[in-house]
């Protein structure tokens, strides 16, 4: 028994410098990926946010423009439907939404053809982290 007294054992008491910098440095480093993380996922959650309500602005077009009568639905009228869309705020600001009327028997090729079939193109145009991004749908109108 008198042998385990001999061994002298060194009481810790606070922390070395090295313990710090260690802690500190592993603490820098946990924090600079988890920043990073929540600022791509925030990116992400806007950038399909915006692409979400850009796909609506399109969809409303769309709905409003089928509503009309086959006879109304010229590009002058759609341009108007689209200055009140924007002034009812159901298209949101930073969002530029365009959209053409072509009638069927007017493309080459096709002018033979009676009027009952009108194809519309809608496009919007918006920003997402200073990248321009546009987003464009036809679809056909029928008489």
């Amino acid at each position: 028994m008198n042998r385990w007294k001999s061994f002298k054992i060194k009481e810790s008491k606070g922390f070395t410098t090295a313990d710090v910098v260690v802690s500190v440095s592993t603490i820098v480093i946990f924090i600079g990926l988890i920043t990073s993380l929540f600022y791509n996922f925030y990116l992400t959650a806007t950038a399909k946010n915006r692409n979400a309500i850009a796909t609506n602005c399109l969809i409303d077009v769309i709905e409003e423009v089928k509503l009309m009568k086959y006879e109304e639905i010229e590009n002058n009228k759609i341009d108007l439907l689209i200055e009140t869309l924007e002034a009812n705020q159901t298209i949101p600001k930073g969002y530029q939404v365009n959209a053409t009327i072509q009638p069927y028997n007017e493309i080459q090729g096709n002018e033979n053809k009676s009027d009952l079939i009108k194809i519309l193109k809608v496009t919007v145009n918006y920003t997402v982290q200073d990248k321009n991004e546009k987003i464009e749908i036809s679809t056909v109108i029928t008489k």
